[in-house]
């Protein structure tokens, strides 16, 4: 009868949040944002799926300056939890305002700065917190917007912080608390390291920044700043089909930067998985003096992906590099003297992009690191590991979707010890997963894949676009542009082409066509919730969480101008159009459709390349196309505001 009668009350209230102010005049408050029914009847514990939980979500380490005590970042349960690696047991825990998304520890004092920001409270801070004595938040440091990968210098006075969506580098002085400069980063500066001279700030970006069409050069980059300078001194691309760069570690003589990424072979068709068809995943070596990629080696076995790998840490002497793979669950450990050998000896061309080219490089050559006994590899028992860290001999992980930290004994590759599992440590009970939890944990999970090669992330990196074309196995007609999954549960139909009716219908394909193997219904089921529940990242456009007051002038102008045309398919609440095909004025040289399912423009800020080909990367040539909208004929200020309104949404 409870039940009955919460679910009566929630499908009331979201009634009224539809009917609440007219859709024209308040586009941001007109309907009722997906889950509200979930968290309404949640305040009872009516179903699983809206019950709410303070996961651990492990997902960065930093260890002390002395090297006994490791502290973990626990992500979604907003705190940051410290080890006693002598008697390896948590001893601590410090709750942070928002979650955590880094830690670096000052070499001089032993203060913990801990980057925080979230997708629902995306502006960043950088909480300074000592562990010695007060075991509190002390200060709050500037951070950007989606503010991650603190690095410190040596003597401890400047921090360098990386704004994923700001696309920024923020410096600021760690006596004042003030942010002092701020470097261009391009776009989504995900990880950072700095050198042992505290000279170069080397910075990675997690996607690319181009049009996708740009088939030949399209690939993320690294950044080398000159941190005396405060500028870019030079930006090095990697590999063609680069994408999803999230862990970097600096050796410890400076002389390389190691850097985990996926290689996308979006050129052909994706009819197969195996072999590295479609990714490969990869580290790159970084020559920082040479300024320039030594080589790019890629973590795979002929028969068998390394899904996903993510967090990677070096020994003291730089002899060993430890990676975690979130999607393959696995850690790989690297000989790094026999790798840098290897990979200064062969070729590598930074320009291939056909199998062919790439079979001749290490980029692609599965066997290289085997055949040489450069690589080892263990698996990891928690869900997803991102962190790791190496202390001394031992290497420390975390499942993102577990409880506790694993230990394993490092050993250098091809002798007659092998790394194995030394232990773990719990890091407090375990949460009982709900229907949308699991389905997250899932997205993630190369084993859903035939032989682990990649994950659902591996396409669709955090549920957004790689900013890639790919030609897949189920429409083979012609390359479209990845798209975004966010409100893909409420836009339908999917693809393009519209050729699925609804995003549960796209999911248990993509399971087949992209994962190749038959979907588990059970999974799948959660991984329809997970897509429900998905929310879209405030805008960095945004003034304290609102509209500026030239959004709020662009607002009216899209609404209302009597002859602009945006609103015609973009139709508030959610900016699409549910009735209606559309011919964008996009000449496709591929493909004779001319009628293309309407994205949605919520989150466009964050969504380039735009167009069903991806051939635009501002959303300013995309508006000013003639064939796509008739905005180019405002005038210039009415234009900013307009664009301004677009992306803050």
């Amino acid at each position: 009868m409870k039940t009955t009668l919460n679910l009566f009350v929630a499908l009331l209230v979201m009634t009224s949040f539809v009917k609440w102010g007219n859709c024209e005049n308040n586009p941001d408050q007109s309907v009722a944002p997906p889950g509200l029914v979930f968290k309404l009847l949640a305040l009872n514990k009516d179903i699983e799926t809206g019950a709410w939980h303070k996961y651990h979500s492990p997902s960065a380490f930093a260890v002390s300056p002395d090297s006994n005590y490791l502290y973990v970042a626990e992500q979604t349960a907003k705190k940051v939890s410290r080890i006693d690696l002598k008697t390896q047991k948590l001893d601590k825990t410090v709750l942070v305002p928002n979650e955590p998304t880094g830690i670096v520890v000052s070499p001089t004092t032993g203060k913990l700065y801990v980057t925080c920001a979230s997708d629902w409270w995306p502006d960043g801070m950088v909480c300074e917190i000592d562990m010695k004595n007060e075991s509190k938040v002390s200060r709050r440091l500037p951070g950007g917007h989606g503010a991650r990968s603190p690095a410190i210098s040596h003597d401890g006075k400047t921090l360098y912080i990386c704004n994923q969506h700001g696309d920024d580098i923020y410096i600021v002085d760690v006596a004042s608390g003030i942010c002092t400069d701020k470097m261009g980063a391009m776009r989504e500066p995900y990880s950072s390291a700095l050198t042992p001279d505290d000279a170069v700030l080397v910075v990675a970006n997690a996607l690319p920044v181009q049009k996708s069409t740009d088939t030949l050069k399209i690939a993320c980059k690294v950044l080398l700043f000159d941190t005396k300078a405060k500028k870019l001194r030079d930006t090095i691309p990697m590999p063609t089909g680069s994408h999803s760069v999230y862990g970097m570690t600096m050796a410890p003589d400076g002389k390389y930067a190691y850097i985990t990424h996926l290689i996308a072979m979006f050129a052909i068709p994706a009819t197969r998985v195996d072999n590295g068809w479609i990714h490969t995943n990869n580290l790159a070596i970084v020559d920082i003096a040479n300024r320039k990629i030594l080589n790019d080696v890629s973590l795979d076995d002929p028969f068998q992906g390394a899904g996903n790998p993510w967090g990677i840490s070096s020994t003291p002497d730089g002899k060993i590099l430890a990676i975690a793979h979130s999607g393959s669950n696995e850690m790989s450990v690297l000989n790094v003297p026999k790798l840098i050998h290897l990979a200064d000896s062969a070729d590598y061309s930074q320009d291939a992009i056909s199998v062919e080219a790439l079979s001749v490089t290490l980029s692609h050559d599965l066997a290289a690191l085997i055949k040489q006994d450069i690589i080892s590899k263990i698996i990891i028992k928690g869900k997803a590991p991102r962190a790791m860290m190496v202390v001394g001999n031992k290497a420390y992980t975390a499942g993102y979707f577990d409880n506790f930290i694993e230990i394993f004994d490092l050993q250098m590759p091809g002798g007659d010890t092998k790394t194995k599992a030394a232990g773990t440590i719990e890091l407090g009970p375990k949460v009982p997963e709900t229907s949308d939890r699991k389905g997250e944990c899932a997205y993630f999970d190369a084993s859903l894949c035939f032989q682990k090669w990649q994950s659902c992330h591996s396409c669709h990196p955090h549920t957004r676009t790689d900013g890639l074309n790919w030609t897949l196995r189920g429409d083979l007609v012609a390359p479209k542009n990845a798209k975004s999954m966010l409100l893909s549960w409420w836009t339908p139909p999917t693809a393009w082409s519209g050729g699925r009716a609804t995003a549960r219908e796209s999911i248990r394909a993509g399971m087949i066509n992209e994962l190749f193997l038959q979907p588990d219904e059970a999974v799948a089921t959660c991984i329809d919730t997970f897509f429900m529940k998905l929310k879209p990242v405030p805008s960095p456009y945004l003034v304290k969480g609102k509209l500026s007051e030239a959004a709020k002038r662009g607002r009216e102008i899209f609404l209302h101008h009597p002859t602009l045309d945006c609103k015609t398919c973009h139709i508030p609440p959610l900016y699409y159009d549910p009735n209606k095909f559309r011919n964008g004025g996009i000449q496709d040289p591929y493909d004779a459709n001319t009628m293309w399912d309407t994205p949605t423009i919520i989150e466009s800020w964050r969504s380039a390349p735009f167009n069903h080909l991806g051939s635009m990367d501002q959303m300013e040539d995309l508006l000013k196309w003639k064939g796509h909208s008739n905005a180019g004929e405002l005038p210039k200020k009415d234009f900013d505001d307009m664009m301004e309104y677009i992306l803050s949404l």
